[in-house]
């Protein structure tokens, strides 16, 4: 689906849809990619600076953990299910 496009409409059809922009696909792959790459970054971040106190590492790990979740979902359902469209 097309965000933007209106149920049933032809993808070539011109002019805007139901939400007023043009028509643009979801970036849900890059996004998961994205998701990884940020998680990898605070788990290195975290590593190199020991120094931070017991809460703000407690807070980048759990960003990690849920960056990580979140990529590794995206990803793993776009490789079992293929492309959606």
């Amino acid at each position: 689906m097309i965000i933007g496009t209106p149920v049933g409409a032809p993808l070539g059809a011109t002019g805007r849809g139901l939400l007023g922009f043009w028509r643009v696909r979801f970036p849900f792959t890059f996004m998961g990619v994205m998701a990884l790459a940020i998680g990898a970054w605070v788990v290195v971040y975290v590593a190199a600076h020991r120094a931070l106190d017991q809460v703000s590492q407690d807070l980048a790990v759990g960003t990690a953990l849920v960056c990580f979740g979140f990529g590794g979902y995206v990803l793993i359902r776009r490789v079992v299910r293929g492309p959606q469209h």
